[in-house]
């Protein structure tokens, strides 16, 4: 018979590989059941490869791509019209200029009370709209015909039309459903979506991140185009982001990042994505990763692109933590009080377009200030408040 201590050691040997073991499966199951799989080696790849070095401050450039969606309620269209001026102007970047929103609205929802007070937020100039579409089981044919009659629709308002009389325009897919990926086994039914939305105007896809689902790229961290082909999720090829557009969609990724954390209920880490949403609070850590995820350009490294996402008027929880008192709110104070201070960072906040805008100028080697560079190659939408007036560059 052996020892008492012999006993309890082989005891305890037992129960820890016990743990390891019901921990491998447990990390084993989270991975696959949240398809983190998909961009797993990518994220390795990216997390060990050095940051480049730069001279002088990052410039950081902050934008929201609101899917958002407040549909028949008139009571969060209202609040969204009444309150966010104001909480605009209580944030303020590097230039003195307000929190900046844009809000890509659903092309399927033509609600005349809707586009009407979107139009007023963007005359009072905090922000931009821009297209978002939820469709499925389409063809070709039927979507392209779908989409343009969105897009007349919206330029009833003074959206998706620049001041040089072009159609031009950002794109948020419906359910994340990009070419024909597929969302909770349900898909577009567009095998070269990528193509039709280029043709039709539009001049970057915002869609991504994805975590959950199987339309996510198998890239992170990106900012990088697309080139269409006949099969489904044709932007899980990268092409390089260019100084000048051409027949590839640019594909505008957001942060993606794996947080060490103590809970084994989530087996010791996090994945943040920049999603802004009541049931995960904002916190000083979720926006230090924000910026850690260091989304640039190769041609211009200390331009950091910083794109945080949300369903900002999809339920009255989500209007209120997108406004005044929010936990939104805790992340634009925070950027405020800790990327701004001028030596290291320099904040700005900027739409949708003007951030694509910026990436183009970086990829054709400009430099300095890139409030310059704001309407580098798409200009300002009929509706914009500052329409027909190209952004002045800073003085020396």
């Amino acid at each position: 018979m052996l020892p008492v201590p012999a006993i309890m050691r082989k005891l305890a040997k037992a129960v820890v590989l016990l743990l390891v073991v019901v921990y491998a499966g447990v990390a084993i199951w989270r991975i696959v059941d949240r398809k983190y799989y998909i961009w797993a080696a990518d994220y390795l790849k990216w997390q060990f490869t050095p940051a480049p070095e730069v001279t002088g401050p990052r410039h950081l450039l902050v934008f929201y791509t609101d899917h958002f969606e407040p549909y028949t309620s008139a009571g969060r269209m209202q609040r969204w019209a009444d309150e966010f001026p104001a909480f605009a102007a209580r944030h303020r970047d590097a230039n003195g200029r307000p929190h900046q929103h844009t809000w890509f609205y659903p092309a399927e929802q033509p609600i005349d009370s809707n586009m009407e007070a979107l139009q007023r937020l963007v005359a009072a100039g905090v922000g931009e709209v821009e297209v978002h579409y939820h469709h499925g089981n389409d063809t070709y044919q039927s979507f392209d015909r779908k989409l343009r009659e969105g897009l007349a629709y919206f330029q009833k308002f003074g959206f998706a039309r620049t001041v040089d009389g072009k159609t031009q325009w950002g794109f948020v897919h419906g359910n994340f459903a990009l070419d024909n990926g597929s969302y909770m086994n349900s898909r577009c039914g567009v095998d070269e979506e990528l193509k039709l939305l280029r043709e039709a105007g539009a001049y970057a896809d915002f869609s991504f991140p994805a975590v959950w689902n199987t339309s996510q790229p198998r890239f992170v961290n990106r900012i990088y185009e697309a080139e269409d082909d006949p099969q489904p999720k044709s932007y899980d090829r990268e092409f390089p982001f260019t100084a000048t557009p051409s027949a590839r969609l640019p594909i505008f990724m957001g942060p993606l990042t794996v947080e060490p954390v103590l809970d084994p209920l989530r087996t010791f880490y996090r994945v943040e994505d920049a999603n802004v949403h009541p049931t995960v609070p904002m916190t000083p850590d979720r926006v230090d990763e924000w910026v850690r995820a260091d989304i640039h350009v190769p041609e211009r490294p200390e331009w950091v692109f910083i794109k945080v996402w949300g369903h900002a008027a999809s339920s009255d929880g989500e209007v209120a933590d997108n406004l005044a008192g929010g936990t939104f709110e805790r992340a634009l104070d925070h950027l405020e009080r800790t990327y701004n201070d001028g030596r290291t960072y320099v904040l700005h906040y900027v739409t949708a377009r003007e951030a694509y805008n910026v990436a183009r100028a970086a990829a054709a080697g400009k430099s300095g200030d890139p409030t310059q560079y704001y309407d580098y190659d798409v200009k300002p939408y009929v509706a914009n408040a500052r329409a027909g007036e190209a952004h002045q560059p800073p003085v020396d």
